[in-house]
C-alpha cells in the first residue's frame, strides 16, 4: 500500500515489522489496519499485565522468567557519566570512539565466559543463520512478542537467546544510541513532518522481534536507499556483539518485546570514516519498555 495524504491513510497504521526479513541487517515495515494495529496492542498490554502478575507470585526467579510473555531487564543502574542520550537533531553524528568500542568489547567478553553452551549456540544461530533469523522474527511477530503462545520448542530457543542478553545486560555499565535501518513500502516523503504517524514525535512503537542494530550509522549505508528511515535509539538494553577498534563493526542486539516512544523525527547528518557526510531521516526512539 502506497502512503498518501488521502482520508484513507486514517484507516491504517505503519508497524515496522510487518515484513518476514530473512537478514538482520534492517526491518521491513507495511501497514496494518487500524483495528488490527490497536488490537494487537491491546494483547500486547494484557501480556504485560499477566508479566505484572507472574512477578507476584511465589515462584523461584527462574520460574518467573520462563512464565514470563516478554523478558525483564538486567541492567544495573548506569552511570550518569556513562549515560548516552540521544543526540541534538543537528548535530552531526559520529562513530563510538576506540576507547568506547574497547570497554564495551570488554563487557561482551566477560559476559561470554559467563554464558552456558546452549545460550550461546541459540544466539550465534539466530545472527548468523537466515532462515533462523527470519522464523524466529516471523513466529514472534505472528504472537505480538508474547513467547507464552510459541510452540515448545521455539519459546525454549527464544528463551536461550533472551538469557544470553540478560547476561550481557547485567554486566553493562554504560548506555548506548544504536541505529537500524527500517524499509517502508514507498519512497520517502521530503520533508519528515510527512511520515506515517507512527513515526512522528509521541507515538509509541513496539517491537515484538529482536533486533540487530549499530552503534554507527555508516554502517548501514549498503542497506540504505530511497525507501529506508534511520532508527537512532536510546537505550541501556541488548548485547553488544561488535569488535573492539580493530574492524569496523559495532553490531548490537537487542531484546524482543521493547517499546519505544518516539523523540523526534528529522532530517540528520552522520560522518563516515572517510570523513564524509551523509544524510538520512532519522525517527529518533527513546526506550520505555516496562520492566
Amino acid at each position: 500500500m502506497a502512503y498518501s495524504h488521502s482520508p484513507d491513510v486514517r484507516d491504517v497504521r505503519l508497524d515496522p515489522e510487518v515484513g518476514h526479513g530473512t537478514s538482520p541487517a534492517g526491518k521491513k515495515a507495511g501497514y496494518r489496519p487500524t483495528e488490527v494495529y490497536n488490537d494487537r496492542g491491546q494483547d500486547r498490554r494484557s501480556a504485560r499485565e499477566l508479566d505484572r502478575m507472574v512477578e507476584e507470585q511465589r515462584f523461584t526467579r527462574a520460574r518467573k522468567d520462563l512464565e514470563r510473555a516478554f523478558p525483564r531487564a538486567r541492567v544495573p543502574d548506569v552511570d550518569a557519566r556513562k549515560a548516552r542520550p540521544l543526540p541534538i537533531p543537528d548535530s552531526i553524528r559520529l562513530p563510538p570512539s576506540s576507547r568506547q568500542r574497547k570497554a564495551r568489547s570488554v563487557n561482551k567478553r566477560t559476559a561470554q565466559d559467563q554464558l552456558p553452551a546452549s545460550g550461546y549456540k541459540a544466539t550465534a544461530q539466530l545472527i548468523t543463520e537466515p532462515e533462523n533469523w527470519s522464523a524466529v522474527g516471523a513466529a514472534l511477530t505472528d504472537v505480538r512478542g508474547d513467547a507464552q503462545h510459541l510452540d515448545e520448542k521455539t519459546r525454549a530457543h527464544v528463551q536461550r537467546i533472551d538469557r544470553a542478553i540478560q547476561t550481557a545486560e547485567q554486566n553493562n555499565d554504560r548506555g548506548h544510541v544504536v541505529y537500524c535501518a527500517v524499509t517502508v513500502p514507498h519512497e520517502l516523503p521530503v520533508d519528515a513532518k510527512n511520515l506515517p504517524s507512527t513515526l512522528q514525535t509521541g507515538s509509541r512503537l513496539d517491537f515484538d522481534r529482536f533486533t540487530m542494530a549499530t552503534h554507527a550509522i555508516h554502517e548501514l549505508d549498503p542497506i540504505l536507499g530511497d525507501t529506508e528511515v534511520v532508527f537512532e535509539m536510546e537505550t541501556t538494553r541488548g548485547m553488544y556483539l561488535g569488535r573492539s577498534d580493530s574492524l569496523d563493526d559495532t553490531s548490537h542486539l537487542l531484546p524482543r518485546g521493547m517499546q519505544w516512544e518516539v523523540a523526534s523525527t528529522h532530517q540528520g547528518r552522520y560522518r563516515r570514516p572517510d570523513g564524509t557526510l551523509g544524510r538520512r531521516t532519522i525517527v529518533q526512539l527513546r526506550d520505555v519498555t516496562e520492566g
